[in-house]
């Protein structure tokens, strides 16, 4: 009887051996994918969330942003058209004069439209004047403006002729020498932009736009890991508080094509000064050869998917 007990107790301890050794697997398999999802946290964490996308099978869209700065009475004070192409590393700028005649309206200026129609309806006149599609737009007051510029931290400016201008106001005088380099603050860029300094009159106020805007940039590909971290700033004080069609996804996706572009170690930034007829002191109207200039920069620098689909459509015709 003993004997038979004994018997079956061995064979119910050789029995729970296969069943010792499944949950030690078990165990280690838990173990090892355990090990996996920490180390892919640890590694986001240690990365900051950087993002590292893969663009071998796909391509960076070029797309053109409006850039209009009102004033406190919000009266349109210039704009800019800027260019980006992330594919072709470049960047190009298209100082603006609000008082740039309108071809939608040969009779009012982008000042007009805007005070008439908005944001919106300036985007319109701006596309239909040098004749481009803007994707985004921005409205930007004067303090905006100046905080941006204050963030990159100014540009050194050497004018070629003598800039004076004595304000009314306090802390608004403008009084460089010709030739003379200086650092410039974003209040003084900001002034520069639309005082009456200049011989040629309102041209060299559209000139100098193209050049602040060009050598300010120009510095943020400078100090290219400074302007990574900034990239959000730039965005909540441009996006915060002003009219833009810029989806906060739209920037996500925009902040991946500008951080490679960061990385790239290059100076992107150039200007396309206006050209065209001022028939008096309020109103410039673009040449066509101008226009012409526009068109082959925008063809120049199109998306691979834009030129590929052109080409697809054209065989089709």
């Amino acid at each position: 009887m003993e004997n038979s007990k004994g018997k079956r107790r061995r064979r119910k301890r050789s029995s729970q051996a296969p069943v010792a050794l499944v949950y030690f697997v078990t165990l280690l398999l838990f173990l090892g994918i355990f090990g996996i999802f920490a180390k892919i946290i640890v590694d986001k964490l240690s990365s900051g969330g950087a993002e590292t996308p893969d663009f071998s099978d796909t391509y960076i869209d070029s797309y053109n942003t409006l850039y209009a700065r009102v004033n406190d009475k919000n009266v349109l004070s210039d704009l800019s058209v800027i260019r980006i192409a992330p594919k072709h590393d470049k960047i190009i700028i298209i100082p603006l004069s609000a008082y740039t005649v309108s071809s939608t309206d040969s009779d009012k200026t982008f000042r007009d439209i805007y005070a008439d129609n908005g944001i919106r309806g300036l985007q319109q006149a701006v596309d239909s004047t040098l004749g481009i599609a803007t994707d985004y737009y921005f409205t930007i007051s004067n303090q905006e403006f100046e905080d941006c510029a204050d963030i990159i931290g100014g540009f050194v400016y050497a004018p070629e002729e003598e800039l004076y201008y004595l304000s009314p106001t306090n802390n608004n005088d403008i009084s460089l020498r010709a030739n003379e380099p200086v650092s410039l603050s974003g209040r003084q860029i900001r002034l520069i932009c639309q005082y009456s300094l200049f011989a040629e009159g309102r041209q060299g106020n559209t000139r100098f736009l193209g050049t602040a805007l060009t050598a300010l940039i120009n510095s943020m590909f400078d100090q290219a890991e400074i302007t990574k971290d900034s990239l959000d700033l730039f965005y909540n004080k441009t996006a915060g508080s002003r009219s833009t069609n810029m989806s906060e996804n739209d920037y996500k996706q925009i902040r991946i094509y500008i951080k490679q572009m960061l990385d790239s170690k290059i100076q992107p930034a150039s200007f396309m000064e206006p050209v065209g007829e001022w028939t008096d002191k309020s109103h410039f109207v673009v040449s066509a050869d101008f226009k012409q200039q526009v068109y082959e920069q925008m063809e120049a620098t199109k998306s691979e998917a834009d030129a590929a689909e052109e080409q697809t459509s054209g065989a089709e015709e």
